[in-house]
């Protein structure tokens, strides 16, 4: 018993140094608040409206800072069919969503990034309609949620280029 009590308080002691360790350490992440150095002013939306809003939804938080952007976006989404069985039913599907990103600064006019975010995903189709096109709802949602976050931190990267 003693050597189990023993173990689990050089894991705590271990754990607690390691933390120490990691906050003295300097670590800031990209993606910190306080170290963005743009904010998004306006969107300008082609293509697929519904993928853009909901971008835009995960972008908005990025406000009050001396470089107001703004985001041209072209969205496009693909399903595609990844597999059949032998009867020729449909068991899975491809989501294949891209969105065509130019950033400019709204007082130079300078281009600050121009990228496109391509992600996808395979999905199993299930056996009611309505599942699999909640299921495609719930990973177009995941999707857009990852490419704000690439969006973000390479937006960061770019003024982090800048400054150097």
């Amino acid at each position: 018993m003693t050597n189990c009590k023993l173990y689990k308080t050089l894991l705590c002691f271990y754990f607690i140094l390691f933390l120490s360790f990691l906050s003295s350490c300097g670590y800031q992440s990209l993606l910190n608040e306080n170290s963005k150095k743009f904010s998004i002013k306006s969107f300008n939306i082609e293509g697929n409206k519904r993928l853009a809003q909901i971008l835009k939804n995960n972008l908005a938080s990025s406000k009050n800072k001396s470089n107001n952007l703004i985001l041209d976006i072209n969205a496009r989404k693909n399903r595609s069919i990844a597999h059949k069985d032998s009867t020729g039913k449909i068991t899975e599907y491809n989501l294949k969503i891209s969105f065509d990103l130019t950033a400019t600064e709204s007082v130079s006019q300078k281009k600050v990034l121009s990228k496109t975010f391509t992600l996808d995903r395979n999905y199993k189709a299930s056996n009611l309609y309505i599942d699999t096109i909640n299921i495609e709802k719930k990973i177009i949602n995941e999707l857009i949620e990852s490419i704000a976050t690439q969006i973000l931190t390479a937006l960061s990267l770019a003024y982090e280029k800048n400054d150097n």
